[in-house]
C-alpha cells in the first residue's frame, strides 16, 4: 500500500503468479522430503539403495537451499501450523486418547511421587461428575413413616449416609440418634441438659454431618462445642473427640467430599475452618454482621451461609473473600446448594430465592407469602429440584428451569426466562420441618412441636420425630 498507484497496480497484478510459483516449489519440496523419509525408514542396501540414498541426499540439500521467505508464506496466507511431527499428525483419535492419558499419568507421578495415583484419579473423576448437571423429571414422594420413640423434643436436624440405608439426627433433648431406614432401629449416643459428665451434648444439638471418609460423625449445638462419633458404634457409646473455638451456638456443620476440613457456622457471627487431620482451627472467617444461622456446601473451599442479618453469603476461603446476597426482607433460616454454580436461600418473609456466584439479583423467586416462614431447603445435587418446608408442617417442592409452568401456555419471553414451579401438590408433615435430607431414594424430614431455634410456634397436637418418605425420579 505504500507504493504508487501504477506500481500498485503491477503489484496486485504479479501477486497471484507469485503464489502460484511457491505452492509449486513447496509442493516439489514436499515430495522429496517424502522420499527421503522413505529411504531412511526402509534402510536398503545395493544399487537401488544407493540410489534411495542419493535421492534423500539431494532432498536433504534442497530442503536446506528452500529460502525462509517460503517457509513463512504459509502463515502469511493463512494456512494452519504444521504438526509437531508426522505420528501425532497421523494418529487416530483413539491413539490420540491414548496418549494424552499417558501424558496426564506422567504429569501425576511427577508431581506426586508419594501419592497413590488411583486415590488421585479417583477425586478427579468426583470432580468432574460434580460440574455435570441434570435435569430431574418425574418426582414422586411414597408413603410416609415417622419414627417418634427416639427423641423427647423437638427434632433439629437431619443426614442421609451415601447409600440412603442410615439416617443421623438431633434434637432438643441434646441427644443424637442412628436410625436405620428400612426397619427403623435405632442407637441413641447419650446426652442431658446441664449435665458436662454425659458423654456428650450438654444442650440442644442443632447441626449433624455425617464424614464417612474418616468414619466419623460431627455433631454441633447450643453449648459450643463440635463433636466427633464413631457413627458405627453401639448404643450409648460417647463422643471420641471435641473442639471448642466458638462463643455462641453452633448453628451448621459441614465437611469437605475428602473429610479433610470441617466448617462450622455459629451466632458469633463467624465461620470456623477445622483441618480434621490435626483438630485444629485453621482459620476463622468473618462478614456476617448477625448471627449465622443455617449452612451448606458443595463446592471444595465454597460454602454457603445465610444469616439474621437477612443476607446469603457464598464464602471463596481460597481467596478470603466473600460475595453477598442480600434481597431477603427477613432473617435467613435455610440455605441449600444445587450445583457449582447455583443455590438458594430461605426466609421468613416467605420468599424463596435461586442464586448464582455471577449474578447479584435472583435468578428465579419462589413466593409463598408472609405467614410461611420457610425452616427448610434440601436441592437434589447437581440437579434442578428443591424441596423446602415450612412451619406450619408443609412439604413442597419446586423446579427451577427455563419455559412456562405447567398447564400454562408458552408466550415469546418465556423461552429464555428462567422460572421456580411446583411439580407436585404440597405433603402435610406432622409437624414443623426443621431440616431435610434429600437422598437418592429417599426424603428424610426432622420434625417437632416447635422450632429448632426457639418456640414462636409450639403445637401441642404436633410430633417430634424422624419422617421418611420413599423418593423416585427421573434423571435427564
Amino acid at each position: 500500500f505504500w507504493l504508487k498507484p501504477p506500481f500498485r497496480a503491477q503489484a496486485h497484478a504479479l501477486a497471484p503468479i507469485a503464489m502460484v510459483l511457491k505452492k509449486r516449489k513447496r509442493a516439489e519440496v514436499g515430495g522429496l522430503s517424502a522420499v527421503a523419509k522413505a529411504a531412511r525408514r526402509k534402510g536398503s542396501s545395493g544399487a537401488n539403495g544407493a540410489a534411495e540414498q542419493r535421492s534423500a541426499a539431494a532432498a536433504v540439500a534442497l530442503d536446506a537451499n528452500v529460502d525462509s521467505d517460503d517457509e513463512a508464506s504459509s502463515d502469511d496466507m493463512g494456512g494452519a501450523a504444521a504438526p509437531a511431527s508426522d505420528e501425532e499428525f497421523f494418529e487416530t483419535p483413539d491413539e490420540k486418547r491414548v496418549r494424552l492419558a499417558k501424558e496426564y499419568l506422567g504429569k501425576l507421578g511427577a508431581e506426586k511421587p508419594g501419592e497413590d495415583i488411583q486415590q488421585q484419579l479417583s477425586r478427579d473423576v468426583n470432580d468432574q461428575a460434580k460440574r455435570t448437571k441434570v435435569i430431574v423429571e418425574d418426582v414422586k414422594l411414597g408413603e410416609q413413616r415417622i419414627h417418634k420413640q427416639g427423641h423427647r423434643f423437638a427434632v433439629t436436624c437431619v443426614c442421609l449416609s451415601s447409600d440412603d440405608t442410615t439416617a443421623y439426627t438431633g434434637g432438643k433433648d441434646c441427644t443424637v440418634v442412628r436410625w436405620d431406614v428400612e426397619t427403623g432401629k435405632k442407637a441413641v449416643f447419650p446426652g442431658s441438659r446441664n449435665r458436662f459428665d454425659c458423654g456428650g451434648h450438654f444442650e440442644q444439638v442443632l447441626s449433624v454431618c455425617l464424614i464417612e471418609p474418616r468414619s466419623l460423625l460431627a455433631s454441633v449445638g447450643v453449648d459450643r462445642v463440635v463433636r466427633f462419633w464413631d457413627h458405627r458404634a453401639p448404643h450409648r457409646s460417647t463422643c471420641q473427640d471435641t473442639l471448642s473455638g466458638h462463643t455462641g451456638s453452633i448453628t451448621g456443620v459441614v465437611a469437605e467430599a475428602d473429610g479433610s476440613q470441617l466448617y462450622t457456622s455459629s451466632m458469633d457471627k463467624s465461620l470456623k475452618l477445622w483441618d480434621l487431620r490435626t483438630k485444629r482451627c485453621v482459620d476463622t472467617l468473618f462478614g456476617h454482621v448477625s448471627g449465622i444461622g443455617c449452612l451448606d456446601m458443595f463446592t471444595k473451599g465454597r460454602p454457603v451461609t445465610g444469616g439474621t442479618d437477612k443476607t446469603v453469603r457464598l464464602w471463596k476461603v481460597d481467596k478470603e473473600t466473600h460475595l453477598m446476597f442480600n434481597r431477603h426482607a427477613y432473617a435467613v433460616d435455610a440455605v441449600t446448594v444445587a450445583d457449582q454454580d447455583r443455590f438458594l436461600s430461605g426466609s421468613q418473609d416467605g420468599n424463596i430465592h435461586l442464586w448464582s456466584h455471577a449474578s447479584k439479583k435472583p435468578l428465579a423467586t419462589a413466593t409463598l407469602g408472609a405467614n410461611h416462614w420457610i425452616t427448610a431447603l434440601s436441592a437434589v445435587r447437581r440437579g434442578n429440584v428443591v424441596f423446602g418446608g415450612t412451619v406450619d408442617g408443609k412439604l413442597r417442592c419446586w423446579r427451577f428451569g427455563r419455559g412456562p409452568a405447567v398447564g400454562e401456555e408458552q408466550t415469546p419471553g418465556d423461552k429464555g426466562m428462567l422460572r421456580m414451579t411446583e411439580v407436585m401438590e404440597p405433603v402435610s408433615v406432622p409437624g414443623c420441618i426443621n431440616a431435610i435430607a434429600v437422598g437418592r431414594k429417599v426424603v428424610a424430614c426432622a420434625v417437632g412441636k416447635e422450632h429448632r431455634l426457639g418456640r414462636w410456634y409450639y403445637d401441642r397436637s404436633q410430633k417430634n420425630g424422624l419422617l421418611l418418605m420413599p423418593l423416585s425420579y427421573h434423571e435427564g
